[in-house]
């Protein structure tokens, strides 16, 4: 997916969540390569749309959730294109291991508010990763954020995800050590 494919389906989102009835702004906080095709000039395509949504603690109890997810499957269907080109699923992870900025408003599509983090926490959260596939990502962040040394990325992670064991876990000593050895 393309920047300006991305910004149609999330257009046509916040259409799909007024014809639902939605009464009140749904927030959504961009994260992911989405992030990187939209803030950092990444010549990048995304496969989907990672997204953490601002408003609801407890997806399994939330009607407003159900209502996101309903209008996601009608974007889905109109265009044909996956259910999965919207992505919630790290959601629950990140709201257990992370502090979550509030971000900034970025776009508006209806009653669809789209936030963008500060760009430090889509590193911390690219690094806890360690994919190999986040390498070109951390390498832009870094260049970006102006961060050089590995006692500097440590900070960054340990102010987004203080948790040692959860560092410990997703092998973030391996993965800084391979970026900064």
């Amino acid at each position: 997916m393309q920047r300006q494919e991305m910004e149609q389906y999330l257009a046509e989102l916040g259409q799909a969540l007024e014809q639902q009835g939605v009464q009140q702004p749904v927030r959504i906080l961009l994260i992911g390569g989405a992030f990187m095709l939209t803030q950092m000039s990444s010549n990048r395509v995304t496969n989907d749309i990672d997204v953490l949504l601002s408003d609801i603690d407890d997806p399994t109890t939330s009607p407003l959730y159900q209502t996101f997810k309903m209008a996601a499957r009608i974007v889905a269907r109109q265009n044909n294109i996956p259910l999965t080109w919207i992505n919630d699923v790290i959601g629950d992870f990140l709201r257990d291991v992370s502090k979550i900025p509030q971000g900034t408003l970025w776009r508006t599509y209806g009653l669809l508010q789209v936030y963008i983090p500060e760009a430090d926490y889509i590193l911390a959260l690219k690094l806890l990763a360690g994919r190999q596939k986040d390498k070109e990502d951390i390498q832009l962040l870094c260049q970006q954020l102006h961060i050089n040394t590995r006692i500097h990325a440590q900070q960054v992670v340990d102010r987004y995800i203080p948790d040692k064991q959860v560092q410990q876990i997703n092998n973030l000593d391996k993965t800084l050590g391979i970026l900064f050895p």
